[in-house]
């Protein structure tokens, strides 16, 4: 058992020469992170003083108190890790104002491994340790992740006579405040009916994995605007959303490992694993997403899972995601997400005066409408997509799919159609505007007949020779399977678009007796995969033409 920090102790250093000699196991990732924070140690430009991570680290071990089993009512002992984030996270400072360097910290750590009772303790300090009129939040996803969180405090609270004195510290059944100085802690979800009108201190945000936008945080980063010293506390572990909040954070975060950003006010730690292999082939290496393993976390816990994941697909997946932190997409996916992500980008004036194929998947009243371009060019496939909507549907269409559709449209990545239902001539327009603006002519443009009739005859009116795809297996199984290796192979480079993703990730490969595939969505109507059919229509015009494509090319 850890005693309380001493003024003079260093935990950065101490966790890095441990992490270095290998008496701790973390990741490459984390790894890149602690060397560049040793280096700021000598750099002119920082201080560091270990004084305030180390009041707040004194706080929770004498005050605070665990709530659950097997640790219920023993004191909150930090481990190294959490010790070392909280030193950094407040020692870092600007040494010509003497502010905080770090506004923001992301930790992904995997599951059990005290994340929440962390969170907790954190807000608790800075409750007790702040100056008054704070407000502390306790945000999450939904209300229910937020109640869990804020109970968590509380019980903490209530865990200790000093911190629960009427005088100290009360709750009423909006929030925990204190008669005295006024600081409050809050609960905040997306659900929450206002996301204004705070003055958040520090936020602490819990499980953003399900988020599939920025509005809580937000939220909170808008309240902090007046703030010298505001800091935000994103703490999650990973998840299976495509293209939503944490997706595009972490994203964030490895460019600035990477050294392709420049951003000194974010603090990435991520606790995250090498490779998928390591984690079958080295126990040792289950350290890497789980720093608490063997204290808080038992390796009996994951030997069992890892046991049952052998035979069980979905236990495979949730395993993966939660206990290792690699990201995957829901049970019966036809792609894995390392098969589909790919972030490579492009300019639309590198593609120019190239010839292409054409692929549309046009939708119902409901649904979206999807249509891309493939180029071939430099042994790689890319896909220019573009999608369609009905503008008076796209606010239930959000609530439903559970997908930022407003901030597509915000992109250039959506066109809104006037009225309930799409106007296929935008459809037109777009193809047209490829032509003359870019120069990416489509030899040929795969259509589904559902439903088209009338737009076909506009499109064979504008130029384009159009296709005929039926949808089924005899059609597009090999069209698909073609598909799935080119994107495994990470040769198909469709600029990141997010929606895209989403309409991949979505997919589900219905298998017939033979073995052929046909896409299907995967187990909810509010699944679309528009942009995934309309992709392998145009392979399946690809399979057609090849030779003659490749002719022409050349």
């Amino acid at each position: 058992m850890s005693s309380l920090a001493s003024p003079m102790s260093n935990y950065l250093l101490e966790y890095y020469e441990k992490a270095k000699n290998r008496e701790i196991i973390i990741g490459q990732e984390l790894m890149a992170v602690i060397e560049g924070l040793v280096k700021d140690l000598s750099d002119p430009r920082y201080v560091y003083d270990e004084k305030p991570g180390n009041l707040r680290i004194d706080f929770i071990e004498k005050f605070c108190r665990h709530t659950k089993s097997p640790f219920n009512g023993k004191p909150f002992i930090l481990e190294l890790w959490e010790k070392t984030i909280l030193q950094v996270a407040y020692g870092f400072k600007f040494k010509a104002t003497g502010l905080r360097r770090f506004n923001e910290v992301v930790l992904l750590v995997a599951r059990k491994n005290g994340k929440t009772t962390f969170v907790a303790g954190i807000d608790l300090a800075e409750f007790f340790l702040s100056r008054g009129g704070v407000d502390i939040v306790c945000a999450s996803n939904t209300n229910d992740q937020a109640s869990i969180l804020f109970d968590e405090i509380n019980n903490m609270r209530e865990q200790s006579r000093a911190l629960s004195k009427p005088s100290r510290s009360r709750k009423n059944i909006y929030h925990i405040y204190s008669p005295k100085t006024k600081n409050k802690i809050k609960k905040l979800s997306a659900q929450s009916r206002n996301l204004d009108g705070y003055n958040i201190e520090v936020g602490c945000i819990d499980e953003v994995h399900q988020m599939t936008d920025s509005k809580v945080y937000d939220a909170i980063k808008q309240s902090q605007s007046t703030k010298k010293q505001p800091l935000i506390f994103i703490i999650t572990t990973e998840g299976n959303v495509v293209g939503g909040f944490l997706e595009k954070k972490l994203e964030y975060c490895r460019k600035i490992i990477k050294g392709e950003i420049n951003d000194e006010r974010l603090l990435p730690w991520l606790y995250t694993q090498d490779s998928e292999k390591e984690i079958y082939a080295s126990e040792q290496s289950w350290q890497k997403s789980n720093p608490s393993l063997g204290t808080v976390k038992m390796y009996s816990y994951l030997e069992d899972i890892m046991n049952k994941a052998k035979n069980d697909l979905s236990t495979r997946l949730t395993m993966l995601c939660k206990d290792f932190n690699i990201k995957q997409l829901e049970s019966g996916s036809w792609l894995t997400f390392d098969d589909l992500n790919n972030e490579e980008k492009y300019e639309l004036k590198d593609l120019s005066d190239n010839y292409a194929i054409g692929g549309v998947d046009l939708s119902s009243t409901t649904d979206l409408t999807a249509a891309v371009l493939v180029v071939i060019k430099n042994g790689k496939k890319y896909v220019i997509p573009h999608f369609f909507m009905p503008s008076e549907v796209i606010e239930k269409r959000k609530e439903e799919d559970n997908v930022p559709y407003d901030i597509w449209v915000k992109r250039g990545l959506l066109t809104l159609t006037e009225g309930s239902q799409n106007d296929f001539t935008k459809v037109t327009e777009w193809f047209k505007d490829m032509v003359y603006d870019y120069g990416v002519r489509p030899l040929w443009v795969g259509y589904d007949p559902w439903n088209s009739r009338y737009w076909v005859n506009e499109m064979k009116d504008s130029g384009f020779d159009m296709e005929e795809v039926r949808q089924g297996v005899f059609s597009l199984s090999e069209p698909m399977k073609q598909l799935e290796a080119d994107l495994k192979n990470h040769i198909v480079v469709y600029d990141d678009n997010p929606i895209l993703k989403w309409c991949l990730a979505n997919t589900q490969a219905k298998v017939d007796i033979n073995g052929n595939i046909q896409p299907c969505k995967l187990n909810s109507k509010y699944k679309r995969i528009d942009g995934a059919v309309a992709l392998i229509i145009a392979y399946t015009i690809l399979n057609r033409h090849k030779i003659e494509y490749e002719n022409m090319m050349s």
